[in-house]
């Protein structure tokens, strides 16, 4: 069999030249154009869910984690559910069987959080990650001023308003994360024997500072053929009208 083949070579050996040229051809050609990666993604097919509480791991698995953790059990095309938690968040990986599946069992785990949001804290904040893999992070940036003239709070503000939404508009990238810095906040340092000699509870206060910053919707007014917009807003205990 062997002498037969090898004859059958010699005797149409234009023809195996030819097949090996096309093959040849034929592996350039997928060399150039098949999409290879240099670190293959081999982590399974899984949707991130992230919560974010300003509280210990032991009150953030007891009070966000698991909860959210037996909402999401149950689906078939979830195959487990891994869940981590840490000081101040936790993570919540829903692992799926298969990949074909990520955008019905992304809008499954949206229907399921918006069930349970309502036994979560008031001020958790849980979120749904990108479609994204394990190796998606492929960049990393800092921002740094050398002349030392804008403080961490105002490269914070720099990356958000500027940096971060050019970013996102490249086309492949799934999200931004920002990392560092410092974001503006305003801190009120209560002082319970002046609370108690004024007759001043806690609750008061802290309705007294979310409806401070509430605005209500205005008109639109006519003045010289160009049109302002009016809004109320509240300051402190002052209402006023910006255009």
């Amino acid at each position: 069999m062997i002498t037969s083949i090898i004859r059958g070579v010699i005797r149409f050996r234009w023809i195996v030249w030819a097949v090996i040229g096309a093959l040849v051809g034929v592996s350039l050609y997928a060399l150039r154009t098949a999409p290879l990666d240099a670190i293959p993604d081999i982590s399974d097919p899984q949707i991130i869910v992230y919560a974010k509480w300003p509280r210990s791991p032991l009150v953030i698995e007891t009070d966000v984690t698991e909860p959210i953790v037996r909402a999401l059990a149950g689906s078939p095309d979830i195959q487990s559910i891994r869940a981590t938690s840490h000081m101040g968040y936790s993570f919540v990986y829903v692992i799926l069987r298969d990949a074909r599946a990520r955008d019905v069992v992304r809008q499954y785990v949206a229907d399921r959080l918006a069930a349970v949001r309502p036994q979560l804290p008031a001020d958790a904040t849980v979120v749904i990650g990108p479609n994204a893999s394990s190796v998606g992070w492929i960049f990393q940036y800092a921002l740094v001023d050398k002349e030392r003239t804008r403080d961490l709070r105002e490269l914070r503000l720099l990356n958000e308003s500027t940096v971060k939404p050019a970013l996102q508009k490249a086309a492949g990238v799934a999200e931004v994360a920002s990392v560092g810095g410092l974001e503006k906040q305003y801190q009120v340092r209560l002082i319970p024997p002046l609370m108690s000699e004024r007759g001043i509870a806690l609750r008061e206060v802290i309705t007294a500072f979310q409806g401070a910053f509430r605005e209500a919707g205005g008109r639109t007014i006519e003045v010289t053929n160009r049109e302002y917009q009016l809004r109320g807003s509240v300051d402190t205990s002052m209402a006023r009208a910006r255009w």
